[in-house]
């Protein structure tokens, strides 16, 4: 027969753990919305030294590092009415970080993302232009079809770098000089301590100071 003291302390133990997960922000914490980012920037705390999991769609986004824990989305361009169709997905799990962006239309409209600058960056994204600037750290970042622009800052900060663009070019002597006579790929084995990983399949690839 089950014992009704020991199944009612059980289940007030879930409630507990429950509850707990709920309200910790450094277990998980997830915030999809429809972020009219015509009226307000989308904006949340995001200590430095994370890691930023980037999923985004078409659009033309910019990527800028900055000396706040937080992070900031705004749009601007002459469809900004059309921002208030902007979805983000925003989910916390200890020191990784996802933020999904979604219904971004593709003219007229840039979309700026602003994070510590101390921040690991992945990003997969489709189609359209993404530039980086500002951000220390890793970068593992892929782009389809579009443009891609990166600023690299000190070249010795870096160790393993990978670049790479299937049809199209890459353009950046920091790390010597891109080779391939149908895409430009580039290695270079640096002292650094942060990796660069860039790819682009039909697009340019630039490399900044």
């Amino acid at each position: 027969m089950r014992n009704p003291v020991r199944s009612t302390a059980i289940f007030c133990l879930l409630i507990s753990w429950t509850i707990l997960a709920l309200r910790s922000p450094g277990l998980c914490e997830s915030k999809p919305v429809t972020a009219n980012l015509r009226e307000q920037p989308f904006e949340a705390n995001l200590p430095s030294g994370k890691t930023l999991h980037l999923q985004l769609h078409d659009g033309d986004y910019r990527i800028v590092g900055s000396d706040d824990d937080k992070i900031l989305i705004k749009a601007d361009g002459k469809s900004l009415e059309l921002a208030a169709k902007i979805k983000v997905q925003f989910k916390r799990n200890g020191d990784q970080v996802d933020l999904k962006l979604s219904h971004v239309p593709k003219h007229e409209l840039q979309v700026t993302i602003t994070i510590p600058k101390s921040t690991n960056l992945y990003g997969r994204m489709r189609g359209g232009d993404l530039s980086v600037e500002g951000v220390a750290g890793d970068k593992d970042l892929q782009l389809t079809g579009g443009n891609m622009t990166i600023q690299i800052g000190n070249p010795a900060d870096y160790g393993h770098v990978d670049l790479s663009v299937r049809f199209g070019d890459v353009s950046g002597d920091q790390f010597g000089d891109p080779k391939g006579w149908l895409g430009n790929s580039l290695k270079h084995e640096g002292s650094g301590k942060y990796r660069l990983h860039a790819h682009v399949f039909a697009g340019d690839l630039v490399l900044k100071n």
